[in-house]
């Protein structure tokens, strides 16, 4: 672990414009050799590194107390991976450009079939649905579901692929010790303990999430997967950013179709129109993978996993409508609680909202 951080500090004194000769030079010598050179000897060893980085490097250094970076990774038991490693995903190393190292919080291990779930962070609650049914049931065929740690889309991808066995893996835009959206830090953590899912970013610790971070994380997240669903894209939605890394990279993709007049579904139209396969179920995706889905539709019984407040709401519910001010008398939860539960369990397809707001179980 010490050598790689010396990389990694090399990392964070060039920044992403030293990347491509990063993934050079890691493979040559020592990190801790190379954090030694001095500019002269950089030049004279590594010729296509500019004399203004040698000097950069140098000036770094002097900045850097090395004790502290070492005893800030261990402190938010972050994983180096270098391009070089086992570890490193096969799929991501074959990709233009791929990142020279990744920083690993979790589980990371690549499956036999990889897909990635994107879409809109104000996504509707059918779009919701549509992500976290669709993550659960490919993650029950122990497929791996990619997505971005977003709001919306990604979020209920990440949260429906939890169910299964498949697993997830969250690609940040800022760097792993820094949870953004911060709503998102409790599906962060949930992620990191289910022993089959990760987080990761190409960011040294310390990244904020910048705007430009992001189309650089996407062809990361198109990059790991072996197809990419799109659920809910407007016209210029960044998720189509993400489907043109994934065509240069020989990635098959499929849209979630929606009603003609939705703005919502501009960009998923498009990519229709455009040649991506339409899709309404899981086989869709299995029959382009030459596989076919062992998951039975809605007749299936597939056990979807509950928190204790999820469960005290549920077995209050039942078909005759319940209002709020009924759950909230019988569970002695807050009304804060009680709502923001609620939403969760409808995006599992549990709970249903009708009429006069009042809730009824659909389990």
């Amino acid at each position: 672990m010490r050598d790689v951080i010396y990389w990694s500090l090399v990392q964070k004194i060039w920044g992403y414009k030293g990347n491509k000769i990063l993934s050079k030079i890691l493979g040559k010598i020592n990190g801790n050799d190379f954090w030694q050179m001095s500019p002269r000897e950089i030049k004279k060893n590594f010729p296509e590194i500019s004399q203004e980085m040698a000097n950069e490097l140098m000036l770094g250094r002097e900045r850097i107390n090395i004790r502290d970076e070492y005893m800030n990774i261990a402190k938010h038991n972050v994983e180096i991976i270098t391009i070089y490693d086992n570890l490193y995903p096969k799929r991501l190393k074959n990709i233009y450009d791929p990142p020279p190292l990744l920083y690993v919080k979790g589980h990371l291990k690549e499956k036999n079939l990889a897909i990635a779930i994107v879409g809109a962070r104000k996504a509707s609650p059918y779009g919701k649905k549509v992500a976290f049914d669709l993550a659960c049931q490919l993650s029950n065929q122990g497929v791996q579901i990619i997505s971005g740690l977003a709001r919306g889309i990604d979020a209920c991808s990440h949260e429906g692929a939890l169910q299964g066995i498949g697993g997830t893996i969250a690609v940040l835009g800022s760097s792993v010790d820094i949870v953004y959206p911060r709503e998102n830090k409790r599906l962060f953590n949930q992620i990191l303990n289910a022993g089959n899912s990760a987080v990761i970013s190409e960011f040294p610790l310390g990244t904020q999430p910048l705007r430009f971070h992001f189309p650089m994380r996407n062809r990361i997240i198109s990059g790991l997967a072996d197809g990419i669903v799109v659920i809910e894209a407007r016209e210029n939605s960044g998720s189509l950013i993400t489907t043109e890394f994934g065509l240069e990279q020989g990635k098959e993709i499929f849209a979630v179709p929606g009603p003609i007049n939705t703005p919502l579904y501009k960009g998923s139209h498009r990519l229709i129109k455009d040649g991506a396969k339409l899709i309404d179920n899981v086989n869709d995706i299995f029959e382009e993978f030459g596989q076919l889905s062992l998951f039975k539709t809605r007749e299936s019984n597939i056990e979807i996993k509950l928190t204790d407040t999820e469960y005290q709401i549920l077995k209050n519910l039942g078909t005759h409508p319940s209002s709020i001010e009924d759950i909230l008398i019988n569970t002695k939860l807050s009304i804060k609680t009680v709502l923001s539960t609620l939403s969760v369990l409808e995006i599992k397809g549990l709970v249903k909202q009708v009429a006069g707001r009042k809730f009824i179980s659909l389990n």
